[in-house]
């Protein structure tokens, strides 16, 4: 089978099933009857759905835009794949670093301010990928990671936020981060074939310069059409951070969901660094390094790739869609989840010379992802403190930034197979850390937890799911 075959072949299949799953989930009773009629009783729940998901979206696409040629630009600049590990570390060590303050700073300073943060600069990002220079390059990176830091906190916080207190439904919420994680995989798809068109177009440097357009959209609409809100203005910005530290240091099922959550994420990281050069044969790898080009190369397909890869989070979503009619059957997902993409792993890192293997594992670990945000979404909106909610989802990314910067300084000592073997370890650690958070009974998982400075004070709660 070419390479043509087995990617465009992947492509139709997944759509059809991404198809039939869509129209399943629509006709199913369980995952609409009771939403549908949550959102009729306030009439002003569509228009804000509506306008939060073409924003996160857009944002969405602007970063999927970017996502399937980093990787293949900083080769063409003649970086070596060291140098190049060295620059994705400088991303995910600012959005480590720099990101859990912003978190701090979006619940006290506003959550729609930091979304036009986003993106400002992202855009002043996307300019650096025009120069070939390692620290300018290197300067891009850390804004970059800065962006993503706030890309998966603000967004979603504003969202929850608004939801509240405007009184809408709260089994809304499950359908908003359904419909948000569809549209980004569709999203997707979109920007990985338009990636793909002006990549071969004008060059690698090209998806880049497009994503400026939708983010300088998204940056006036926001700033046009969406109201500000905040964590707990009154608190600081060390009170807001030092009580979301307290919030995980005193919860252990707050903290096995954070590092459950972080251990995916960290995991998910390290492939998208991972996913381009392992789908290449040694032959066209050892080519490229030549200078060579062949006729029917994985480099060739990367944007369709990708688009297909969205199209399994798409069928992630709508299987999500499918299960959640049940709040218990949210709560259970990750398990599955979790247990899964460890399975993915392991067979990508014993058969990885086995190309069209190692293609159907990522097509399974995508659609897992589809799974993975909104499950986790619904959980964290009932979790986590509304006034530290900014900081709590920062503070969560911490350790899946380390996890991916300590991999990626090592990257040059461990081969492809070690790599993936790891990232298999880290899903089994999230598995174990979320059947505790699951388990753990003795916990009340709708309690509110009273959190100062000093510590935890009281607890309030009510039934299990």
């Amino acid at each position: 089978m070419t390479l043509e075959s087995r990617y465009w072949g992947s492509f139709f299949a997944c759509t059809l099933l991404c198809i039939a799953l869509q129209i399943l989930a629509r006709s199913s009773f369980a995952g609409g009857q009771k939403s549908g009629n949550a959102a009729l009783a306030n009439p002003r729940f569509n228009p804000f759905q509506r306008t939060y998901l073409f924003v996160f979206i857009l944002a969405m696409f602007s970063d999927w835009l970017q996502g399937p040629y980093v990787y293949e630009l900083y080769v063409s600049y003649g970086f070596s794949q060291q140098q190049i590990a060295e620059l994705f570390v400088c991303g995910f060590g600012s959005s480590m670093i720099v990101g859990t303050f912003v978190g701090a700073l979006a619940d006290q300073w506003g959550r729609k301010l930091m979304c036009v943060t986003y993106c400002v600069c992202y855009i002043a990002a996307c300019f650096t990928k025009m120069v070939p220079n390692y620290w300018i390059l290197m300067i891009g990176r850390f804004l970059s990671g800065i962006s993503t830091s706030l890309l998966f906190s603000v967004f979603e916080s504003w969202m929850v936020c608004e939801h509240h207190k405007n009184g809408f439904d709260g089994s809304l919420l499950g359908d908003t981060f359904s419909y948000a994680t569809f549209g980004n995989g569709l999203g997707a798809v979109i920007a990985g074939l338009v990636a793909n068109r002006a990549a071969d177009a004008y060059g690698y440097v090209a998806p880049f310069v497009v994503a400026i357009l939708p983010l300088t959209i998204v940056a006036s609409v926001v700033s046009l059409k969406w109201t500000e809100n905040y964590g707990n203005q009154a608190m600081s910005f060390q009170a807001s951070l030092t009580k979301a530290v307290n919030l995980i240091r005193f919860d252990s099922r707050i903290a096995a969901l954070g590092f459950a959550q972080s251990s995916f994420e960290g995991a998910m990281y390290t492939f998208v660094f991972m996913w381009t050069p392992a789908l290449k044969s040694v032959s066209e790898t050892q080519a490229e390094l030549d200078g060579e080009t062949g006729e029917d190369t994985t480099s060739q397909y990367l944007g369709l790739i990708f688009a297909v890869f969205m199209v399994c989070v798409m069928i992630g979503s709508s299987l999500f869609k499918l299960v959640s009619g049940k709040k218990e059957n949210i709560y259970r997902t990750p398990l599955f989840i979790h247990a899964i993409a460890c399975v993915a792993m392991t067979i990508t890192s014993l058969f990885f010379n086995t190309k069209a293997v190692v293609y159907i594992m990522f097509l399974v670990f995508e659609t897992l992802v589809g799974l993975f945000y909104p499950a986790y979404g619904v959980i964290k909106s009932e979790r986590i403190p509304e006034e530290i909610r900014s900081s709590v989802m920062n503070i969560f990314r911490m350790p899946l930034n380390a996890f991916v910067v300590i991999l990626l300084l090592k990257i040059k000592y461990l081969s492809p197979q070690k790599v993936f073997a790891a990232c298999a370890t880290v899903h089994g650690l999230a598995f174990i850390s979320f059947l505790y958070f699951y388990s753990a009974k003795n916990i009340n998982p709708k309690r509110s937890l009273d959190v100062t400075e000093e510590g935890l004070l009281s607890e309030e709660g009510s039934e299990d799911p």
